[in-house]
């Protein structure tokens, strides 16, 4: 039985959704045969691609946490995956901006007054 025009059609997009050559249609199998083994060469293909994507973005998640290594600690750290302790006891003075600028023209006032 050969394909109607429109099953022809039907296979032609089936084939270029998925990327696959035209030439695995083949006009002496009916419509329902060719569907089964365009959709065997997609499940294998689809499994192929996913070991392969799966080894690509470990390594690529390994570069990029030895090229980040502060941004992926963030982004660790928003996501719940990470808890910090505090190292030492905690410091009660912080830095004062204005007290260091006051403290420095002090320090420029009693060299002029010297």
């Amino acid at each position: 039985m050969t394909l109607s025009i429109l099953q022809l059609r039907h296979l032609k997009r089936y084939c270029d959704k998925y990327g696959i050559d035209y030439q695995e249609v083949d006009s002496s199998l009916t419509y329902h045969e060719n569907k089964e083994h365009l959709r065997g060469l997609v499940q294998m293909l689809m499994r192929s691609l996913d070991t392969f994507e799966m080894e690509r973005m470990a390594e690529l998640q390994k570069q990029y946490i030895k090229e980040h290594p502060i941004l992926h600690y963030l982004a660790c750290q928003m996501a719940g995956e990470t808890t910090s302790t505090d190292i030492g006891p905690h410091m009660e003075e912080h830095f004062s901006l204005r007290g260091w600028v006051n403290g420095r023209n002090n320090k420029a006032l009693q060299k002029v007054t010297a």
